[in-house]
């Protein structure tokens, strides 16, 4: 089957590899029509022998298909049925799955990640491939109703399982209230779902704060009210302006690095609920000056997406059409032209937010 794969030069590259099979009662096999190549991957990739990538290793964690065969302790979802995936597969059945803590399930993995392909010494590959081997099918895949039966509406439902799913978590923790002030750091996918996710709670303002002007139009189109590019102003003093001086009620830091991190608390007002769904701390540790916020009494939240909590509460916004999440996606290439979708997600410049790669 076709599929992406790591190789010994620390390259994204597109090859014959094996189709996997069944290993376990709770797989299930799906056949992948509309992959993702998401941020992760890229900083994955490019850091791949300091975060465990081995030649012939496959990527990917964002992934729509049919199911196309299933173990015989699979229970909800059959072959035929086309469904989303979340991009870590889980259990359901745990102590942390039952309390809602998807990312401490006991056996908790991530499609396409180094610290997860080989799972258990088993076969735990990327989705960005043909077919894919799901373990835990129960826990990590979601039947898609007959109304978004495909196509089109692949690029609709693919980020429920990850991207839109971590912009409404970083929503909904961020506690915005109606007539509120909501800031979100980062134009990226996620932060574009971030500000989509917003518009549900009824803020009175949203602003997005971003590097790329391209970007900040679709953040417009998403739902923001106000939209500054950070490399002309100093969103601190804008927020300020915007807000009496006060600071915004909700802040939501997508990106996770050293400046966000600070700028988030700096534009938080005394009472503030703050979200930090970015990673970039992964790659490049951040020291954030939370003493300056000491007595301003910040509700902080942190952590991934818990996908099981959301994915099956967005799907009727989807349907209904009160949220389009496929906004994110810029680029849809074959998934035969893998490597010029990660080429086109690393240059920035050339306007992609996000590529899709389709498989049918």
């Amino acid at each position: 089957m076709i599929a992406t794969y790591y190789n010994e030069r620390a390259e994204v590259r597109v090859g014959d590899l094996p189709q996997p099979k069944l290993l376990n009662p709770g797989d299930a096999i799906v056949r992948v029509t509309l992959a993702g190549i998401c941020g992760a991957d890229l900083e994955f990739t490019q850091n791949g022998p300091e975060v465990g990538y081995k030649p012939g290793m496959r990527t990917g964690h964002e992934f729509v298909g049919v199911v196309e065969e299933v173990g015989k302790d699979v229970t909800v979802v059959k072959p035929g049925d086309r469904v989303v995936a979340s991009a870590g597969f889980v259990d359901g059945e745990c102590f942390y799955c039952k309390l809602g803590q998807y990312p401490a399930c006991e056996h908790f993995g991530l499609f396409g990640s180094p610290m997860f392909l080989e799972h258990g010494g088993e076969d735990v590959q990327g989705g960005q491939s043909e077919f894919v081997r799901v373990p835990y099918a129960n826990g990590t895949l979601f039947k898609l109703p007959e109304s978004l039966s495909g196509g089109a509406d692949d690029t609709r439902v693919l980020p429920l399982g990850d991207n839109f799913s971590t912009g409404f978590h970083g929503a909904v923790n961020a506690r915005i209230q109606p007539g509120e002030t909501v800031v979100v750091f980062g134009d990226g996918a996620v932060g574009l779902s971030t500000v989509m996710a917003a518009t549900l709670f009824g803020p009175a303002a949203i602003v997005l704060i971003g590097r790329h002007d391209c970007r900040l139009e679709l953040g417009n189109k998403a739902g923001a009210t106000h939209v500054l590019n950070a490399n002309n102003a100093d969103a601190v003093a804008y927020v300020k302006e915007q807000t009496d001086g006060r600071g915004a009620a909700s802040v939501i830091d997508t990106i996770g690095g050293r400046s966000s991190l600070t700028q988030t608390l700096e534009v938080a007002r005394a009472g503030a609920s703050i979200s930090v769904t970015g990673l970039g701390h992964l790659f490049a540790p951040v020291d954030a000056p939370y003493s300056a916020a000491a007595f301003r009494n910040l509700h902080i939240h942190t952590g991934i997406v818990t996908v099981n909590t959301y994915v099956n509460r967005l799907l009727p916004l989807v349907e209904s059409g009160r949220i389009d999440p496929s906004i994110i996606f810029t680029d849809i290439l074959p998934l035969a032209e893998a490597v010029r979708g990660y080429a086109l997600m690393r240059d920035r410049s050339a306007g992609t937010v996000k590529v899709a790669l389709r498989n049918c």
